[in-house]
């Protein structure tokens, strides 16, 4: 079996972590400067309202520094609000921009997916003579392309024309599982029928259906192989040999074809 981690995101997710800090640290130094704008043009306010009672008060007295001390108290109260209006889009572009850090931040949600993918991977060859017989051998290989694992594996090798061609392999016998010794010996790689009918199965359909004998699951990336398997076809005929291949699961009970198939015109 064949193993592959998914990339470790940890190092991402502490980053943007420290982003977030910043930003709000930022926005409650932002606020701050806000509130004293806010107060620095009420005061500013109070004090040209106060000096325009005083104008009306002189009327004509001092009338021309009044003016001037009025003008420069607008001229500082409209740059105070220019500043406050300022500082309220920065505070603003600041919540927007922490608020995607932290979505970001948030862990990704993934959806379950079952999914795999098998193909075949053999040698063919032919008779030399009218009398040999035509052999194929080969792995029949599976590897689970989803994020989830897959539970109680099984495949059907299908050979077509019917009752032509037999299959053979690493398949362990009900009477060899009983005996401990041979079946400790051969349970690694090996496969066993998945019906007690195999026979009449393979008679009637020809359908080889098989599991693995200590697999059980398959994890994501994982293979699974029904390695060095033959299947022999004696004195060939003219009919065209087909060997396909389809794989089962728990969680995919409808089956999965193989992604290539054998041919033999």
């Amino acid at each position: 079996m064949k193993k592959q981690e998914s990339p470790n995101s940890g190092e991402r997710s502490i980053q943007l972590q420290q982003q977030i800090l910043h930003y709000r640290s930022e926005l409650s130094r932002m606020q701050q400067q806000v509130n004293d704008a806010e107060n620095q043009v009420k005061k500013e306010i109070i004090r040209n309202q106060y000096l325009q009672e005083k104008l009306n008060e002189a009327l004509h007295t001092h009338t021309e520094q009044f003016e001037k001390e009025v003008f420069q108290l607008e001229k500082k109260v409209l740059k105070l609000e220019v500043a406050l209006e300022e500082e309220k889009k920065r505070t603003t572009e600041l919540r927007k921009k922490m608020l995607m850090q932290e979505e970001q931040a948030k862990p990704a949600v993934i959806e379950p997916l079952f999914q795999l993918g098998a193909h075949f991977q053999a040698s063919i060859f032919l008779p030399q003579t009218e009398d040999d017989s035509l052999s194929v051998f080969g792995d029949f290989i599976i590897k689970n392309t989803g994020n989830q694992p897959l539970h109680e594996p099984m495949i059907c090798i299908q050979i077509s024309p019917l009752l032509f061609g037999s299959l053979s392999g690493k398949i362990i016998m009900q009477r060899k599982m009983d005996d401990t010794k041979i079946y400790e010996d051969a349970a690694n790689n090996h496969w066993k029928y998945v019906y007690e009918d195999w026979r009449e199965r393979i008679r009637s359909e020809n359908r080889y259906w098989l599991q693995p004998l200590n697999e059980s699951e398959v994890k994501p990336n994982e293979l699974l192989v029904f390695s060095g398997f033959e299947i022999s076809f004696p004195k060939p005929d003219k009919r065209p040999i087909q060997v396909k291949g389809f794989v089962y699961s728990k969680e995919l009970p409808k089956g999965v074809p193989s992604l290539n198939h054998i041919s033999i015109q």
